[in-house]
């Protein structure tokens, strides 16, 4: 027997699809699923099973199916799995980034990582404002002071964000 459901999270609740994909991972034990989903929670909950193979439909210049194999946090992220599959990109998913690059580079201090890591190793050039101060940290220190500090520095905008995560993904 073969089950096939177009995105059944439609008009699901979050803890509803993560109960459902507890009874399909149960279902296909007995039958094959194919399920077509644009949400991340439902595609989260099933990618912890290693018996579920995972597609994305991806959209270039031609449309072709393939593997979601872009992941660069060490842990499962809707926000990741968002951007993956819709170049979504969040200040959440930015936060994730920036916190494992500063993690992984033994930060102690966001501004002494910037200098450190950015800067330094990176390349990346202090043009952007540290406590008011001009050309102190780069601009993956600035847009991450700008999602923490908004009334103090404003908003980041979505195009200086989705720049800066493609950056930070290419350092993981």
């Amino acid at each position: 027997m073969i089950l096939m459901i177009d995105e059944p999270e439609l008009h699901m609740h979050p803890k509803l699809q993560d109960e459902f994909s507890k009874f399909l991972l149960e279902l296909s034990k007995e039958i094959q699923i194919f399920v077509t989903t644009h949400s991340p929670i439902l595609l989260k909950q099933l990618m912890r099973n290693d018996k579920i193979k995972v597609m994305s439909l991806v959209r270039d210049t031609d449309i072709s199916l393939s593997a979601p194999t872009e992941q660069k946090l060490p842990y499962l992220s809707s926000n990741e799995l968002n951007f993956i599959a819709f170049r979504y990109a969040t200040e959440e998913y930015h936060n994730e980034l920036y916190e494992e690059l500063y993690l992984q580079n033994n930060g102690a201090g966001i501004k002494a990582f910037d200098s450190a890591y950015f800067q330094s190793v990176m390349h990346e050039p202090a043009n952007q404002p540290w406590k008011g101060t001009p050309n102190q940290v780069s601009i993956h220190t600035h847009i991450r002071n700008q999602i923490h500090h908004r009334g103090e520095l404003g908003v980041a905008s979505i195009v200086d964000i989705e720049n800066s995560i493609v950056f930070m993904r290419n350092c993981l």
